[in-house]
């Protein structure tokens, strides 16, 4: 059956506060990641973060007055699983259990520098994928945004660390390519899904995760004598915030914006994550992240500024809307 989408509209101050928001909350985790990986494994981090992400966006659901659709219906006398669920299924497969795991599993192989230039695919993934199967048009000047991103993130991660890309772990690295695509194209799946609310669609999103994640824990030694306070306090932080609170305001933007403008957030959390460095560990910063600053910055601003007649034509438009914006304008 063909589905018809709308045209992503052009962002505007609400969708970049989301936008920053969830880079604020993408940046921190990996401070929150540094900290709990000193006692726990990394299977027990991405469960655990998974779990405590279902149970807040379950409780924020409830307390909307929201319920999960039924899982299953019946359809010519079979039980079949709804699509919502359906799609839920998906999103939380594809976004939240594979690259959950993919990431610490390549980064005990390869530098997280190069961890770091690979996340940077993602945006290009999304680019391809939201123009051939969510109708989003890729035009020039989002195509050199976009590549202005991805120059920005090699220059804050460094030069040496592309030098380091021919003799690390080539498994690693096509891991790490895989996570992002996997990425890319969960946030598809969101655009494309059937039409659910925000908040139960992340809570089912992050229940399906933390539910096909969980048994991953009886393959490895939890060793939860030697977990700190510290530690599952980073787990439980995750959960609430990157994983349950992001969960809600990615799938809003994917809906308000389209995948492409999301998915520049990854441009932008590296340095976040930088800046979270600098302030929490005191990790120096180098004058490369402030280059790398203006390359990204200037590169999201190609990407999302719209063709000169487009503009016009939206000048014209609220000036047809509204004959006296103009003349209110010369006063």
């Amino acid at each position: 059956m063909a589905v018809n989408f709308k045209s992503p509209k052009e962002a505007t101050l609400y969708d970049w506060m989301l936008l920053a928001m969830i880079v604020a909350m993408g940046g921190s985790s990996f401070a929150l990641i540094h900290n709990a990986l000193e006692s726990m494994p990394p299977a027990a981090i991405a469960v655990g973060r998974l779990w405590v992400g279902a149970i807040f966006l379950y409780i924020i659901m409830r307390h909307a007055g929201r319920r999960f659709p039924p899982l299953f219906q019946r359809i010519d006398g079979r039980l079949r699983l709804r699509r919502s669920w359906g799609s839920m299924i998906a999103v939380g497969a594809s976004g939240y259990v594979l690259p959950f795991f993919l990431f610490p599993w390549a980064q005990q192989y390869v530098e997280s520098g190069l961890a770091g230039i690979y996340m940077a695919f993602m945006p290009i993934w999304t680019l391809a994928l939201a123009f051939f199967f969510a109708g989003e048009p890729v035009s020039r000047r989002k195509l050199v945004g976009f590549a202005m991103g991805f120059v920005g993130v090699i220059i804050l991660m460094g030069p040496e660390v592309l030098k380091g890309a021919a003799h690390s772990d080539m498994r690693a690295q096509a891991g790490l390519l895989l996570a992002t695509f996997l990425y890319a194209a969960s946030t598809i799946y969101a655009r494309r899904a059937a039409p659910i609310r925000p908040r139960v669609f992340a809570a089912g999103v992050v229940l399906s995760g933390a539910v096909i994640a969980t048994p991953a824990l009886l393959f490895i030694d939890l060793a939860s004598s030697q977990w700190t306070t510290s530690a599952i306090f980073s787990v439980i932080g995750l959960g609430i915030g990157p994983t349950g609170l992001a969960a809600v305001l990615i799938i809003m933007l994917i809906r308000r914006t389209g995948a492409g403008f999301m998915s520049l957030a990854n441009y932008v959390t590296p340095l976040w994550a930088v800046a979270v460095g600098a302030l929490i560990f005191s990790e120096r910063l180098e004058p490369n992240a402030f280059i790398a600053l203006a390359v990204i910055l200037a590169g999201v601003a190609v990407a999302q500024r719209a063709p000169k007649w487009q503009r016009s034509m939206k000048t014209a438009a609220t000036t047809s809307e509204d004959p006296g914006a103009s003349m209110s304008a010369e006063d």
